[in-house]
């Protein structure tokens, strides 16, 4: 099967979120390279750099589902349910998680400039780990198990419960989003912070 019904409402939800998170990853893999000048110039929190990539590729994500969601909604003849309430908090989630992997990502890539089309590979790979054109249901319960452990899928399967089913994340969905937003950015922070001073 493609797809369940209302295909393209369904896929342009996990689109935007995907589009989102790997815009900001690959954008912030050429923070500290494509800023050097400015680094060794002016004085300032290093973080400023990929924090600022994710901020803008989430003011895009934000204005692209101001546009496309009241279209989807009427086209489909849904009604904005309660459930799309708990938005925030999940992109809120999403934020944190994609800021400590920018942060990781824009430092790591100073020592080793090959991470930047490491990371464009590994992105592609976990596209299809992440059930963005395909619901998780779909799956088979073995692979659904890992599925549901794929970085970015508790962020999709939540917008898409929210906007397409119209009902509330189930806790292990915000469990594994919390628990993922929680470690990246500690790992990320922890990492820049260390090596923050001998970016010059």
């Amino acid at each position: 099967r493609v797809g369940p019904e209302r295909y393209p409402f369904f896929a342009l939800i996990g689109v935007l979120a995907w589009s989102f998170f790997t815009n900001s990853a690959n954008m912030s893999t050429r923070t500290m390279i494509d800023g050097a000048g400015l680094i060794k110039s002016v004085r300032f929190p290093r973080a400023i750099l990929p924090i600022a990539t994710v901020l803008f590729n989430l003011a895009q994500y934000l204005l692209a589902m101001a546009v496309y969601m009241p279209i989807m909604l009427a086209v489909y003849g849904r009604w904005p349910a309660l459930p799309m309430l708990a938005f925030p908090a999940m992109l809120l989630l999403q934020i944190v998680f994609t800021a400590g992997i920018a942060m990781l990502f824009s430092v790591a890539t100073v020592y080793f400039r090959d991470i930047r089309h490491l990371v464009e590979v590994s992105l592609s790979v976990l596209f299809w780990t992440t059930p963005v054109l395909y619901p998780l249901s779909q799956a088979n319960e073995p692979l659904r198990s890992w599925i549901r452990l794929s970085p970015m899928s508790p962020f999709v399967v939540g917008y898409q419960r929210m906007f397409y089913d119209g009902a509330w994340p189930d806790a292990g969905t915000w469990l594994i989003a919390a628990a993922y937003a929680g470690i990246s950015l500690a790992v990320g922070g922890a990492v820049f912070l260390a090596l923050e001073d001998r970016l010059g």
